[in-house]
Protein backbone atom coordinates (compact mmCIF):
# COMPACT_ATOMS: atom_id res chain seq x y z
CA UNK A 1 0.00 0.00 0.00
CA UNK A 2 2.81 2.41 0.90
CA UNK A 3 4.40 1.82 -2.50
CA UNK A 4 1.18 2.84 -4.28
CA UNK A 5 0.88 5.93 -2.08
CA UNK A 6 4.40 7.05 -3.01
CA UNK A 7 3.74 6.41 -6.67
CA UNK A 8 0.47 8.35 -6.53
CA UNK A 9 2.22 11.26 -4.80
CA UNK A 10 4.78 11.42 -7.60
CA UNK A 11 2.05 11.16 -10.22
CA UNK A 12 0.15 14.04 -8.62
CA UNK A 13 3.23 16.27 -8.86
CA UNK A 14 3.67 15.41 -12.53
CA UNK A 15 -0.01 16.08 -13.29
CA UNK A 16 0.25 19.50 -11.65
CA UNK A 17 3.46 20.19 -13.55
CA UNK A 18 1.76 19.40 -16.84
CA UNK A 19 -0.97 21.93 -15.98
CA UNK A 20 1.74 24.58 -15.88
CA UNK A 21 3.50 23.35 -19.01
CA UNK A 22 0.98 24.81 -21.46
CA UNK A 23 1.36 28.26 -19.90
CA UNK A 24 5.06 28.61 -20.64
CA UNK A 25 5.83 30.78 -23.67
CA UNK A 26 9.10 31.31 -25.55
CA UNK A 27 9.46 34.74 -23.96
CA UNK A 28 9.44 33.09 -20.51
CA UNK A 29 12.38 30.76 -21.12
CA UNK A 30 15.18 33.21 -20.34
CA UNK A 31 13.43 34.68 -17.30
CA UNK A 32 15.61 34.49 -14.22
CA UNK A 33 14.53 36.30 -11.02
CA UNK A 34 18.16 36.69 -9.97
CA UNK A 35 21.47 36.08 -11.71
CA UNK A 36 22.26 33.14 -9.42
CA UNK A 37 18.93 31.37 -9.94
CA UNK A 38 17.94 29.00 -12.72
CA UNK A 39 16.18 30.42 -15.75
CA UNK A 40 12.71 29.12 -16.57
CA UNK A 41 14.23 26.89 -19.25
CA UNK A 42 16.83 25.50 -16.85
CA UNK A 43 14.11 24.86 -14.30
CA UNK A 44 12.05 23.02 -16.91
CA UNK A 45 15.09 20.97 -17.92
CA UNK A 46 15.58 19.95 -14.31
CA UNK A 47 11.89 19.14 -13.78
CA UNK A 48 11.75 17.10 -16.99
CA UNK A 49 13.62 14.20 -15.41
CA UNK A 50 14.76 14.75 -11.81
CA UNK A 51 12.15 12.38 -10.36
CA UNK A 52 13.14 9.54 -12.66
CA UNK A 53 16.86 10.24 -12.22
CA UNK A 54 16.65 10.00 -8.45
CA UNK A 55 14.56 6.84 -8.50
CA UNK A 56 17.11 5.38 -10.93
CA UNK A 57 19.92 6.34 -8.55
CA UNK A 58 18.12 4.69 -5.64
CA UNK A 59 17.42 1.48 -7.59
CA UNK A 60 20.50 1.08 -9.81
CA UNK A 61 23.13 3.16 -8.00
CA UNK A 62 24.78 3.83 -11.37
CA UNK A 63 25.43 7.57 -11.64
CA UNK A 64 28.65 7.37 -13.59
CA UNK A 65 30.15 10.31 -15.50
CA UNK A 66 28.76 8.72 -18.70
CA UNK A 67 25.23 8.59 -17.27
CA UNK A 68 25.52 12.20 -16.10
CA UNK A 69 26.59 13.21 -19.62
CA UNK A 70 23.57 11.39 -21.10
CA UNK A 71 21.29 13.25 -18.68
CA UNK A 72 22.90 16.57 -19.62
CA UNK A 73 22.46 15.82 -23.33
CA UNK A 74 18.83 14.81 -22.90
CA UNK A 75 18.08 17.97 -20.92
CA UNK A 76 19.73 20.13 -23.59
CA UNK A 77 17.14 19.04 -26.16
CA UNK A 78 14.16 20.18 -24.07
CA UNK A 79 11.71 22.57 -25.73
CA UNK A 80 8.36 24.04 -24.77
CA UNK A 81 6.80 21.68 -27.28
CA UNK A 82 8.34 18.47 -25.94
CA UNK A 83 8.15 19.36 -22.24
CA UNK A 84 4.74 17.68 -21.65
CA UNK A 85 5.96 14.55 -23.45
CA UNK A 86 9.10 14.52 -21.29
CA UNK A 87 6.90 14.64 -18.19
CA UNK A 88 4.94 11.67 -19.57
CA UNK A 89 8.19 9.81 -20.30
CA UNK A 90 9.40 10.54 -16.78
CA UNK A 91 6.16 9.13 -15.36
CA UNK A 92 6.54 5.95 -17.41
CA UNK A 93 10.17 5.56 -16.34
CA UNK A 94 9.27 6.02 -12.68
CA UNK A 95 6.52 3.40 -12.97
CA UNK A 96 8.99 0.99 -14.56
CA UNK A 97 11.48 1.51 -11.71
CA UNK A 98 8.74 1.06 -9.11
CA UNK A 99 8.04 -2.39 -10.56
CA UNK A 100 11.49 -3.36 -9.26
CA UNK A 101 10.70 -2.19 -5.72
CA UNK A 102 9.25 -4.56 -3.16
CA UNK A 103 7.08 -3.10 -0.43
CA UNK A 104 9.55 -4.27 2.24
CA UNK A 105 12.41 -2.52 0.37
CA UNK A 106 10.77 0.80 1.18
CA UNK A 107 11.41 0.15 4.87
CA UNK A 108 14.56 -1.98 4.87
CA UNK A 109 16.77 -0.79 2.00
CA UNK A 110 19.11 2.02 3.01
CA UNK A 111 19.77 4.84 0.52
CA UNK A 112 22.41 7.56 0.64
CA UNK A 113 21.13 10.88 -0.66
CA UNK A 114 23.39 13.31 -2.54
CA UNK A 115 23.72 15.12 0.81
CA UNK A 116 25.22 11.89 2.27
CA UNK A 117 22.19 11.50 4.56
CA UNK A 118 21.16 7.86 4.92
CA UNK A 119 17.46 7.00 4.84
CA UNK A 120 15.20 4.08 4.12
CA UNK A 121 14.21 3.87 0.45
CA UNK A 122 10.67 5.06 1.23
CA UNK A 123 11.88 8.11 3.14
CA UNK A 124 14.50 8.82 0.45
CA UNK A 125 11.74 8.84 -2.19
CA UNK A 126 9.75 11.31 -0.10
CA UNK A 127 12.72 13.52 0.78
CA UNK A 128 14.27 13.71 -2.66
CA UNK A 129 12.14 13.16 -5.81
CA UNK A 130 8.74 13.94 -4.28
CA UNK A 131 9.85 17.05 -2.40
CA UNK A 132 12.04 18.23 -5.25
CA UNK A 133 9.26 17.82 -7.81
CA UNK A 134 6.88 19.71 -5.52
CA UNK A 135 9.23 22.55 -4.64
CA UNK A 136 10.60 23.12 -8.13
CA UNK A 137 7.12 22.84 -9.64
CA UNK A 138 6.11 25.63 -7.26
CA UNK A 139 9.17 27.60 -8.32
CA UNK A 140 8.01 27.31 -11.93
CA UNK A 141 4.57 28.49 -10.81
CA UNK A 142 6.13 31.53 -9.12
CA UNK A 143 8.30 32.28 -12.16
CA UNK A 144 5.23 32.26 -14.38
CA UNK A 145 3.35 34.52 -11.95
CA UNK A 146 6.31 36.91 -11.80
CA UNK A 147 6.42 36.91 -15.59
CA UNK A 148 2.88 38.22 -15.91
CA UNK A 149 0.69 35.10 -15.82
CA UNK A 150 -1.83 36.69 -13.46
CA UNK A 151 -4.48 34.12 -14.43
CA UNK A 152 -2.64 31.46 -12.44
CA UNK A 153 -4.46 30.53 -9.26
CA UNK A 154 -4.15 28.02 -6.46
CA UNK A 155 -5.72 25.42 -8.77
CA UNK A 156 -2.59 25.43 -10.92
CA UNK A 157 -0.37 25.39 -7.85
Amino acid sequence: MYKEDLLESIHRELVLLKRLAHLVEERDLDFRPHEKLRSTKELMQYLSNIGAIMIRWFINNDMSPEVREQIKEQRSTLTIQNFPARIDEQWQTIQDYFKKIKEEDLFSKEIELPTKEKLSLGMAIINAPIKWLASYRMELFVYLKMNGKSELTTKEA
